[in-house]
């Protein structure tokens, strides 16, 4: 654990930045970050909300015999005397989960007393500090939502998160979620978290250079233009020959190679770190971009990679995105229908968001109900669907999305001019997280790193690249394997 909390740090050093908009969340919140030195309060974030509702901030006792049942009717919970004690918390980096739990706050409105949710407003890495010492406030972190690259951090920890087979979860009502979202979740057989995102990673293309190239901006036939790595650079070459740009920067690749590893980078106990074929991959792919003038050699997250986004007048055919990035594209300019989503050449996520539970909630019950609300009931996960964008984890609920369709104010129908959310079902399904481990998240940076070096000369070898990953790991504390 103090090698995970050195690469942490690391972590907030180098990629601060991203965090707030690479997990699902809103990257334009503008609470106040709290003082993590402290325990936290609502005095002292300034940002807590009561169940986003402006509800009584003193829970009162339920009326006798107030059960409520779950929207699909499979779960029940009896609330009958419950009084102030049986409150909880939920702390969040943003306000993106809380956003979600609106949802299901509208169709229970019961539970509403008995929820307060305190958006800290800061980075995802730096809430892990703010909710330890919340663990000894008044208000104990019941719900704890963290992105994809801290997750970790409460999933292995059995002294501060519950297994939620312990409070009731069962294989039954996980059945329709995503095999990947199971194995991220799970810790020595228990399962650590449960997430309502499926932040399957695809291609949005430009539909009208697809028209100008390829005579087509048909989903299916775009699909098998990119199928695989080589349809894709083959695709660069008719582009480059029109004056189009396939991607906009080589480290456009980097989530569609990387978080398709099936070996895990660092050992389970965190002593070694082993490179795999997706880092060297990544680091070909990346330079062979750049060498064939594929891109356009900007770093992603530069107003300069964003430009394209609107899609007019641009030169960038695709991006490597996923669903959560639907609001970056509509909020550089996008019109309706001016792009398109496929698979691409391989599944992958980016990001996402896994709630877990404090080991000592005073109220493991409403925790459980909350939680299957938000991730497991397939009407709610519709409603998230069709109230705020999301792809959800969910396979009942994507298949009623892909057979009913969404409607027209839909931001993700309107962008695409499609129902997108059966191109990220079928990506879900082949999503592997099993070699996820905790301590990934420094890695980004510095495999990136290495990466520009070598298209830029500092390293000539793919070989020298991977020296210089090494030395970056074992400077982490995680020595390279022999």
């Amino acid at each position: 654990m103090k090698k995970f909390k050195k690469a942490l740090a690391l972590s907030m050093t180098l990629a601060m930045g991203l965090s707030m908009v690479a997990c699902g969340g809103d990257s334009k919140d503008t609470s106040t970050s709290t003082d993590t030195s402290a325990p936290v309060t609502e005095a002292a974030t300034g940002t807590a909300t009561e169940a986003t509702t402006g509800a009584d901030t003193g829970a009162t006792e339920a009326p006798s015999g107030d059960v409520i049942t779950s929207i699909d009717g499979k779960v029940t919970l009896d609330m009958t005397g419950w009084d102030a004690s049986k409150k909880i918390y939920g702390y969040s980096w943003d306000d993106d989960f809380g956003k979600k739990l609106d949802v299901v706050f509208e169709n229970q409105p019961a539970l509403k007393d008995y929820f307060e949710y305190i958006n800290l407003g800061v980075a995802s890495e730096e809430s892990l500090t703010a909710i330890d010492a919340a663990f000894t406030s008044d208000k104990y972190p019941s719900l704890i939502p963290s992105d994809v690259g801290s997750s970790k951090y409460w999933i292995n920890d059995d002294t501060k998160t519950l297994d939620l087979k312990s409070i009731g979860f069962t294989d039954d009502m996980l059945a329709d979620s995503y095999q990947f979202a199971k194995d991220f979740s799970d810790y020595n057989g228990q399962l650590k978290a449960v997430t309502w995102q499926t932040t399957a990673g695809s291609v949005f293309y430009n539909r009208k250079i697809a028209n100008e190239v390829f005579g087509t901006d048909d989903p299916a036939q775009i699909q098998e233009k990119i199928k695989d790595w080589d349809s894709f650079f083959a695709a660069a070459e008719e582009l480059k020959a029109k004056g189009y740009k396939i991607v906009s920067s080589p480290q456009e690749v980097y989530y569609a190679i990387t978080n398709t590893r099936t070996d895990s980078w660092v050992s389970a106990d965190g002593s070694t770190f082993t490179p795999d074929a997706t880092i060297t991959q990544y680091i070909e792919v990346a330079k062979k971009l750049a060498d064939g003038d594929y891109t356009n050699m900007v770093n992603m997250w530069d107003g300069s990679w964003f430009s394209n986004m609107a899609g007019e007048g641009g030169n960038v055919f695709c991006y490597f995105a996923c669903p959560w990035m639907i609001g970056q594209f509509t909020g550089n300019g996008a019109g309706d229908g001016t792009w398109g989503t496929v698979v691409g050449p391989t599944s992958y996520y980016w990001g996402g968001t896994y709630v877990c539970v404090g080991k000592d909630t005073p109220n493991p019950e409403l925790c459980k109900f909350i939680l299957y609300e938000l991730t497991c009931d397939a009407d709610i996960m519709v409603q998230i669907t069709n109230k705020t964008g999301d792809a959800v984890n969910n396979k009942a609920a994507n298949a009623k999305l892909a057979a009913d369709g969404v409607p027209a104010d839909n931001a993700g129908f309107k962008l695409f001019n499609q129902n997108p959310y059966e191109t990220w079902a079928a990506a879900a399904e082949g999503i592997n997280t099993k070699a996820v481990s905790a301590y990934d998240k420094p890695y980004e940076a510095i495999i990136k790193a290495a990466a520009d070096g070598y298209i830029t000369g500092t390293y000539s070898s793919v070989d020298e690249a991977l020296d210089y990953i090494k030395n970056e790991s074992a400077a982490l504390g995680i020595p390279a394997a022999e």
